[in-house]
C-alpha cells in the first residue's frame, strides 16, 4: 500500500494500494484506465489497446482509497513471460492527476528494509517496483520493457539500462532492461500481510 501524507495529518485512511485486481470490476477498471491513457489521451490506439499479450499477462493496478474504501484505479501496468524466465512489462500508465504525487510510504509494497527510496518517488515508480519484483519472485532472469522517450530518465534512475531504440505505434521507444539486483523477489501481499494469489482474474 501507499499511504498519503496530507498536511502533516496522517490518518492512515487515505492510501493507494498497488496490487493485482481483486475482482472482475477492478479488472474492467484496469482496461478502462488503459483505454483512457493510451487511446483517449495519447492516441496510440483507436478503440482499444488490448492485444494478444493480454491473454496471459498479469495485470497490476494502483487503486486510491478514501476513508479506507476503494475508489478508483489511478495507475496500471502489466507483466508477462515472453520466453522462459524472460519477462516483459508494458502498458505502464498513471492517471494525470496522480502523476505528480510523490509523498508516500509503502508498508505493504516494500518488505525489504533496504529498498531504495527512489521507488517511492511516484506512483509510476511504485508500479515499476511491483512489476519487476513480482516477476523476479515468479522466476525471472531478464526483465525488459519498451519505454517512451519522455520516461527514459525515470527508468534510468530506477536502475534500468538502454539496450536499443525502436519506433512503436508511430512514436520513439527505447528497449530497456532492469537491473534485477535492485528488485528483490517479492510476492503480492494483502494488507493483512498474507500472500495473495497472482493468478489472472477471469
Amino acid at each position: 500500500m501507499i499511504y498519503f501524507e496530507k498536511d502533516k495529518k496522517f490518518t492512515g485512511l487515505d492510501f493507494i494500494d498497488i496490487n493485482i485486481p481483486s475482482d472482475k470490476a477492478q479488472l474492467v477498471a484496469y482496461f478502462e484506465t488503459r483505454k483512457t491513457i493510451f487511446c483517449e489521451e495519447q492516441g496510440l490506439f483507436q478503440v482499444s489497446d488490448y492485444d494478444e499479450k493480454d491473454v496471459h499477462a498479469i495485470p497490476i493496478i494502483a487503486v486510491n482509497h478514501y476513508l479506507g474504501t476503494p475508489d478508483s484505479v489511478v495507475g496500471v501496468v502489466r507483466i508477462y513471460e515472453e520466453n522462459k524466465r524472460e519477462w516483459f512489462g508494458g502498458r505502464l500508465g498513471v492517471i494525470k492527476d496522480y502523476r505528480s504525487f510523490s509523498k508516500f510510504i509503502c508498508p505493504n509494497l516494500f518488505k525489504e528494509k533496504d529498498v531504495s527510496a527512489l521507488y517511492q518517488m511516484s506512483v509510476a515508480a511504485g508500479l515499476i517496483y511491483r512489476a519487476v519484483s513480482l516477476a523476479n519472485y515468479m522466476g525471472c532472469d531478464k526483465f525488459s520493457a519498451y519505454v517512451q522517450e519522455q520516461n527514459v530518465k525515470l527508468f534510468q534512475r530506477l536502475h534500468w539500462n538502454i539496450e536499443a531504440d525502436i519506433d512503436l505505434h508511430g512514436i520513439k521507444h527505447f528497449l530497456m532492461n532492469a537491473n534485477l539486483e535492485a528488485y528483490p523477489a517479492v510476492p503480492v501481499y494483502a494488507s493483512s500481510d498474507s500472500i495473495v494469489s497472482f493468478s489472472k482474474v477471469a
